[in-house]
């Protein structure tokens, strides 16, 4: 199961976009600035854009999904619970997952922004999906709500996961790098090993690095374990 891109291109304005490489089976973190072009590469990935040039080839996947970050979720529906219908989803356990149990019969405009992204992740993650391309899927959450959706993921080991995000502070267990640098997706490589090549990781992760630290992998509990070896 893969997903291959071979010479995309996409033009739009001043802006050019350029992308190979493949996509395997695991967690995958598209990191880069804003402006990059990582939200026009997940549009190609989850087939909304078709690229100028070049193609993407799907091995092995039967069904996807795209998150966009705008919006950060969709509304097609009244209440709850009509909503979670229209993924064609169990509502108890959609309802469970969310932490909204006992208001499948709200309005949906009663929710808050982060319990209405809640709702929105938890229909995707119990969807059965070849392949996940999330965009920005921590915008919007508080920190309980973050881990949450990280520990989520991290549990879900089949298919292929795309996470998009300039924002490393809450990740679930990544098994591979990529990075959008002014429209150039570059393969970093499988993590951990990758991680002394990422020329533009944060801050913390560089200061790790140069301190020696043994870093397992990008979660939070591995970031954590890191800073506590190193004060010991």
């Amino acid at each position: 199961m893969q997903l291959t891109l071979e010479a995309v291109t996409v033009q739009r304005g001043g802006f050019s976009l350029n992308a190979s490489g493949t996509f395997g089976q695991g967690v995958h973190l598209l990191t880069g600035r804003v402006g990059s072009g990582k939200s026009t590469l997940g549009e190609i990935l989850g087939s909304v854009l078709e690229p100028a040039s070049g193609r993407m080839v799907k091995d092995g996947l039967q069904s996807s999904v795209l998150s966009m970050q705008f919006p950060e979720y969709h509304i097609t529906t009244t209440t709850i619970l009509e909503e979670i219908l229209s993924w064609g989803h169990d509502p108890d356990q959609v309802l469970e997952t969310a932490g909204l149990s006992e208001r499948g019969h709200n309005d949906l405009l009663t929710l808050s922004r982060g319990e209405l992204k809640r709702l929105h992740l938890a229909c995707l993650i119990l969807g059965r999906y070849d392949l996940m391309v999330l965009d920005e899927p921590f915008a919007g959450l508080d920190e309980e709500a973050r881990y949450w959706i990280s520990s989520h993921l991290s549990g879900r080991r089949d298919g292929i996961i795309i996470i998009i995000s300039h924002d490393i502070t809450t990740l679930p267990h990544i098994d591979h790098l990529w990075e959008m640098q002014t429209g150039v997706l570059t393969d970093i490589g499988k993590v951990p090993d990758a991680l002394t090549r990422w020329d533009t990781a944060p801050p913390l992760i560089r200061y790790l690095l140069k301190n020696g630290s043994n870093l397992s992998g990008l979660s939070c509990q591995d970031i954590a374990e890191a800073v506590c070896r190193i004060h010991g």
